[in-house]
Protein backbone atom coordinates (compact mmCIF):
# COMPACT_ATOMS: atom_id res chain seq x y z
CA UNK A 1 0.00 0.00 0.00
CA UNK A 2 2.83 2.36 0.72
CA UNK A 3 4.08 1.80 -2.86
CA UNK A 4 0.87 3.15 -4.33
CA UNK A 5 1.04 6.16 -1.99
CA UNK A 6 4.53 7.05 -3.23
CA UNK A 7 3.47 6.96 -6.86
CA UNK A 8 0.40 9.09 -6.00
CA UNK A 9 2.64 11.72 -4.35
CA UNK A 10 4.88 11.80 -7.42
CA UNK A 11 1.86 12.29 -9.67
CA UNK A 12 0.55 15.14 -7.51
CA UNK A 13 3.95 16.82 -7.54
CA UNK A 14 4.14 16.39 -11.30
CA UNK A 15 0.71 17.98 -11.73
CA UNK A 16 1.70 20.87 -9.49
CA UNK A 17 4.86 21.40 -11.56
CA UNK A 18 2.85 21.38 -14.77
CA UNK A 19 0.28 23.78 -13.32
CA UNK A 20 3.04 26.11 -12.04
CA UNK A 21 4.83 26.06 -15.39
CA UNK A 22 1.57 26.68 -17.26
CA UNK A 23 0.76 29.60 -14.97
CA UNK A 24 4.19 31.11 -15.54
CA UNK A 25 3.84 30.78 -19.31
CA UNK A 26 0.39 32.35 -19.24
CA UNK A 27 1.74 35.22 -17.12
CA UNK A 28 4.59 35.84 -19.57
CA UNK A 29 2.20 35.68 -22.52
CA UNK A 30 -0.14 38.20 -20.89
CA UNK A 31 2.80 40.48 -20.10
CA UNK A 32 4.11 40.39 -23.66
CA UNK A 33 0.63 41.04 -25.09
CA UNK A 34 0.27 44.00 -22.72
CA UNK A 35 3.58 45.46 -23.92
CA UNK A 36 2.59 45.07 -27.57
CA UNK A 37 -0.86 46.50 -26.94
CA UNK A 38 0.54 49.77 -25.55
CA UNK A 39 -0.48 52.49 -28.02
CA UNK A 40 2.23 54.27 -29.98
CA UNK A 41 2.31 58.03 -29.69
CA UNK A 42 0.99 59.79 -32.82
CA UNK A 43 3.43 62.63 -33.55
CA UNK A 44 0.99 64.18 -36.02
CA UNK A 45 -1.86 64.44 -33.51
CA UNK A 46 -1.46 67.79 -31.71
CA UNK A 47 -3.54 66.41 -28.81
CA UNK A 48 -1.33 63.36 -28.23
CA UNK A 49 0.65 63.19 -24.96
CA UNK A 50 3.45 65.74 -24.72
CA UNK A 51 6.55 66.16 -22.61
CA UNK A 52 8.11 69.39 -21.34
CA UNK A 53 11.77 70.26 -20.81
CA UNK A 54 14.00 73.27 -20.29
CA UNK A 55 17.13 74.11 -22.21
CA UNK A 56 19.70 76.85 -21.63
CA UNK A 57 21.49 78.51 -24.53
CA UNK A 58 24.41 80.90 -24.21
CA UNK A 59 27.43 82.33 -26.03
CA UNK A 60 28.68 78.83 -26.90
CA UNK A 61 25.58 78.48 -29.11
CA UNK A 62 26.03 81.70 -31.15
CA UNK A 63 25.75 81.26 -34.88
CA UNK A 64 27.04 84.59 -36.18
CA UNK A 65 29.97 86.90 -35.54
CA UNK A 66 27.75 89.80 -34.42
CA UNK A 67 26.32 87.75 -31.59
CA UNK A 68 22.76 88.45 -32.69
CA UNK A 69 21.62 84.92 -33.44
CA UNK A 70 21.67 81.68 -31.47
CA UNK A 71 20.97 78.40 -33.26
CA UNK A 72 20.68 74.96 -31.73
CA UNK A 73 19.12 71.55 -32.16
CA UNK A 74 17.55 69.48 -29.37
CA UNK A 75 17.06 65.78 -29.98
CA UNK A 76 13.66 64.49 -28.77
CA UNK A 77 12.96 61.49 -31.05
CA UNK A 78 9.75 63.24 -32.16
CA UNK A 79 8.45 65.44 -34.94
CA UNK A 80 5.36 66.45 -32.97
CA UNK A 81 3.99 69.95 -32.47
CA UNK A 82 6.29 72.27 -30.47
CA UNK A 83 5.46 75.09 -28.06
CA UNK A 84 8.21 77.39 -26.76
CA UNK A 85 8.30 79.91 -23.93
CA UNK A 86 11.13 82.15 -22.73
CA UNK A 87 11.67 81.41 -19.04
CA UNK A 88 14.55 83.84 -18.52
CA UNK A 89 16.85 85.99 -20.62
CA UNK A 90 20.02 87.65 -19.36
CA UNK A 91 20.36 90.53 -20.04
CA UNK A 92 16.64 91.28 -19.81
CA UNK A 93 14.94 92.18 -23.11
CA UNK A 94 17.83 90.79 -25.12
CA UNK A 95 15.61 88.40 -27.12
CA UNK A 96 13.85 89.87 -30.16
CA UNK A 97 12.32 86.65 -31.45
CA UNK A 98 12.42 82.90 -30.80
CA UNK A 99 11.51 80.03 -33.09
CA UNK A 100 11.28 76.35 -32.20
CA UNK A 101 10.10 73.94 -34.89
CA UNK A 102 10.10 70.14 -35.27
CA UNK A 103 12.72 68.97 -37.73
CA UNK A 104 14.93 66.10 -38.82
CA UNK A 105 18.56 67.11 -38.32
CA UNK A 106 21.21 67.36 -40.94
CA UNK A 107 23.67 64.48 -40.94
CA UNK A 108 25.72 64.44 -37.77
CA UNK A 109 29.47 64.68 -38.36
CA UNK A 110 30.31 61.74 -36.09
CA UNK A 111 27.98 58.96 -37.17
CA UNK A 112 25.93 60.29 -40.09
CA UNK A 113 22.59 59.70 -38.37
CA UNK A 114 19.61 61.99 -38.82
CA UNK A 115 17.89 62.86 -35.56
CA UNK A 116 14.28 63.86 -34.86
CA UNK A 117 13.96 66.92 -32.68
CA UNK A 118 13.53 70.66 -32.38
CA UNK A 119 15.43 73.31 -34.34
CA UNK A 120 15.80 76.46 -32.24
CA UNK A 121 16.59 79.95 -33.56
CA UNK A 122 16.83 83.00 -31.30
CA UNK A 123 17.27 86.56 -32.62
CA UNK A 124 18.96 88.89 -30.15
CA UNK A 125 19.03 92.67 -29.96
CA UNK A 126 22.40 94.10 -30.80
CA UNK A 127 24.03 95.76 -27.81
CA UNK A 128 26.91 98.23 -27.86
CA UNK A 129 28.84 96.43 -25.16
CA UNK A 130 29.07 92.72 -25.81
CA UNK A 131 27.42 91.30 -22.75
CA UNK A 132 27.26 87.56 -22.17
CA UNK A 133 23.81 86.30 -23.15
CA UNK A 134 21.99 83.44 -21.50
CA UNK A 135 18.48 82.32 -22.55
CA UNK A 136 16.45 79.62 -20.80
CA UNK A 137 13.63 78.15 -22.87
CA UNK A 138 10.76 75.92 -21.84
CA UNK A 139 9.98 73.50 -24.66
CA UNK A 140 6.88 71.32 -24.93
CA UNK A 141 6.63 68.74 -27.70
CA UNK A 142 4.06 66.12 -28.61
CA UNK A 143 5.49 62.59 -28.25
CA UNK A 144 8.95 63.79 -27.11
CA UNK A 145 10.87 60.99 -25.41
CA UNK A 146 13.59 63.24 -23.94
CA UNK A 147 15.28 66.63 -24.46
CA UNK A 148 18.99 66.31 -25.33
CA UNK A 149 20.89 69.36 -26.43
CA UNK A 150 23.11 68.14 -29.24
CA UNK A 151 26.31 69.12 -30.94
CA UNK A 152 24.32 70.01 -34.07
CA UNK A 153 24.00 73.69 -34.93
CA UNK A 154 22.53 75.09 -38.10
Amino acid sequence: MSGSNVSGDKMRRGRRSIISASGALLGLAALSIGVRAAPLCDEYNPYAPARTGEITLDATDFADEDGTEILSFVETQSLGKVDVEIVRAIPARSVRDVSAVPEISMMSPNHGERLKGIKIAISLTKTKARQPVRVVLKLRQVCAKHFRNTFLYY
